[in-house]
């Protein structure tokens, strides 16, 4: 045993009374362990070598949190084991009942069993949810007749039959099974219990900038409108449905890093993956046409503020929950192979765990979207909630404002003083940071593209037929994809390609061959590589054609015949529709890649040019078509004259 270990004691709390009988005791059990002896002990200290012994065990015995008491045993009048009834001793008084309860659970376990499966709602004792103290004593007392206690014995020699102690019992069994009972405190609780007040996130010290984020998502507090034209040619507004933001935080400094916007009903893989790109390449601010709206002067967001340091950097521990989509695949593979980061997944419906970003949420709500017309308030009975989807209309609050409005709201807050970092902006911090050579790192040339960040890996078998002369060719998701170099490479038929899958994007797909060299970008057939469309596009597309809710010709842009499905929906009142059709819209929005490969740009030009020669094609073959029919149709004419 050394002292020295031992838990401590403040003594400036006791009194003076208490301070010289604790030094004195405290005196004596550090001698004794340094081999003094008895005798000296007694003569410096005061204490007896009998009451010393007592002490030495009494700082020996193991307390409720696990570690010896220690010094802690030497307060006076302190206890350090529980009361234990003697029923032999001759100082019992009979008229108190101190220890009689616990005495009767030790006497009869099954008491003890009832009691604590129906506080804890174990067993199904009982099917009551959460039963009440007054309730449990009924089934205790009754238990304890069947048990056969005699009348003059506890619990029914008390006044009110033992109840005031199973109050405390119960209430000791509350706090023994803190987190773990469901029933009585609801699952929310439990699993506050469970995943807060532990580990590394309730004690962080991070100064590195990027060197820990934090991402979530939040459902925005306001409808929005677009208009969507008729069957008869007039434009209507449409409200969407309330849709995402997903954003993307820096734990040292506050600053938001990048966010994007996703119209599904819940957000998917794809719409993280697109917050992760946004934030990693430079961030260009959006064209705004609000009048009156601008952004502050102060604010902005890290690449475009610092450049030279921050321009395509990336992190190295990212927090969010344990969301489906976060546990995608695509995430998963991303943030390991292009990112390089670790991935600290946090229990779901616990924002606690991610403070940081959840009150950056609060603030956006706060200082933006509460102070709309068309908010729908933090909740249903927010007084601010007034009509939101008719305001929509009314003022013709498009998504195009939404997606100013959000850029600009970010960058401002990047701007303005924060509370939790001592009132400087995230942007003054961040620049604070880098000057003192705390720089994040920074993405490899060779990575820059931003097609890497939604790629997938799939295999797929080429096919074809050397006795029907059919090219070599692959299929992905309903679709054929070929190229001039696959068309005479017949060596490969029923050979396996590696397929790097950009999900945003299925016109073409990088190929390679299973010994990891490149072999060419493919093209997908037709008119499938004429509009840019997501994987999630495409999915939905042939749902819909092999329901036969749409049909497709050779000579259709499958892109545009969705486009129109979804619109007459859409005018219709059909739920979802409209924000499925902003959505389609703005994948398929023709943009500037960053960056894009070469070979890709190659692919599509050859495309183009293809789909070209066909359109000229089918305009040449409609036009000797028209001239045929006219011609058969004077033939015809010529002859019914001559007739009459």
């Amino acid at each position: 045993m050394n002292p020295e270990l031992w838990p401590v004691v403040d003594e400036l709390l006791l009194s003076e009374e208490e301070r010289n009988v604790y030094v004195n005791r405290k005196n004596a059990v550090v001698l004794y362990f340094k081999g003094i002896g008895l005798k000296r002990i007694h003569e410096q200290t005061g204490v007896h070598p009998k009451n010393l012994r007592r002490l030495i065990h009494r700082c020996i015995l193991i307390s409720d949190d696990g570690l010896v008491w220690g010094f802690r045993a030497l307060i006076p009048q302190k206890k350090v084991k529980p009361y234990q009834l003697n029923l032999s001793s001759k100082k019992k008084n009979p008229s108190r009942k101190t220890g009689e309860f616990k005495l009767l659970l030790e006497t009869y376990p099954p008491l003890q069993d009832l009691i604590k499966d129906l506080f804890l709602g174990n067993h199904r004792r009982s099917l009551e949810p959460a039963m009440k103290p007054h309730h449990i004593h009924k089934k205790f007392i009754d238990t304890c007749r069947t048990l056969g206690i005699p009348l003059h014995q506890y619990p029914f020699n008390t006044d009110h039959l033992g109840f005031k102690a199973l109050q405390r019992y119960v209430t000791k069994l509350s706090f023994m099974y803190f987190g773990k009972n469901r029933t009585r405190y609801g699952q929310d609780a439990i699993t506050k219990a469970k995943h807060t007040g532990e580990g590394e996130q309730n004690h962080p010290s991070t100064l590195h900038p990027y060197q820990k984020v934090q991402f979530d998502a939040h459902r925005i507090d306001g409808f929005f409108i677009i208009e969507v034209m008729t069957p008869e040619g007039d434009l209507i507004p449409i409200v969407l449905d309330r849709f995402w933001i997903l954003t993307l935080i820096d734990v040292a400094t506050r600053v938001v890093l990048g966010y994007a916007i996703s119209l599904n009903k819940e957000y998917s893989a794809v719409d993280v993956m697109h917050c992760f790109r946004n934030t990693v390449i430079p961030h260009e601010k959006v064209t705004v046409s609000i009048e009156g709206l601008k952004y502050n002067q102060t604010g902005g967001f890290p690449s475009e503020v610092y450049p030279s340091s921050t321009a395509w950097a990336v992190w190295d521990m990212i927090y969010f929950d344990n969301a489906k989509s976060h546990l995608a695949n695509l995430v998963q593979d991303r943030l390991k192979h292009l990112i390089g980061c670790d991935i600290n997944l946090g229990p779901v419906a616990l924002p606690m765990r991610r403070g940081i970003i959840e009150r950056f949420f609060k603030i956006l709500e706060e200082t933006g979207f509460h102070r709309l017309p068309n908010t729908t308030g933090s909740n249903p009975d927010d007084p601010r909630r007034t009509d939101p989807e008719k305001n929509a209309v009314k003022y013709k609050m498009s998504f195009d404002h939404l997606k100013q409005l959000i850029d600009i709201l970010i960058s401002d807050y990047n701007g303005k003083p924060h509370g939790g970092i001592y009132h400087q902006t995230p942007l003054e911090l961040l620049g604070k940071r880098l000057n003192a050579g705390l720089l994040p790192r920074q993405l490899e040339e060779e990575l820059r593209k931003e097609v890497l960040f939604m790629q997938v890996t799939k295999t797929a078998t080429i096919r074809g037929s050397l006795k029907s002369g059919k090219k070599p060719y692959i299929q992905f998701q309903g679709v054929e994809y070929r190229s001039d170099k696959l068309g005479q490479s017949a060596h490969l038929l029923n050979k396996e390609l590696i397929l790097h899958v950009n999900v945003d994007d299925l016109r073409t797909i990088r190929t390679f061959l299973p010994d990891g060299s490149e072999f060419d970008y493919l093209a997908a057939a037709g008119k499938w590589s004429i509009t840019p469309h997501s994987l999630q596009i495409r999915k939905a597309i042939n749902s819909l054609v092999r329901q036969r809710l749409i049909y497709l010709t050779t000579w259709d842009d499958p892109i545009f015949v969705y486009t129109e499905y979804l619109r007459i929906n859409a005018t219709k009142g059909k739920r979802g529709a409209a924000n499925t059709v902003t959505q389609v819209k703005e994948s398929t929005r023709k943009r500037t890649t960053i960056n894009e490969p070469e070979g890709q740009t190659e692919a599509l030009e050859r495309v183009e040019e293809r789909n070209a020669a066909l359109e000229r094609a089918r305009e040449h073959t409609k036009k000797e078509q028209t001239d045929r029919e006219y011609t058969e149709y004077k033939d015809l004419m010529k002859l019914y004259k001559t007739k009459l």
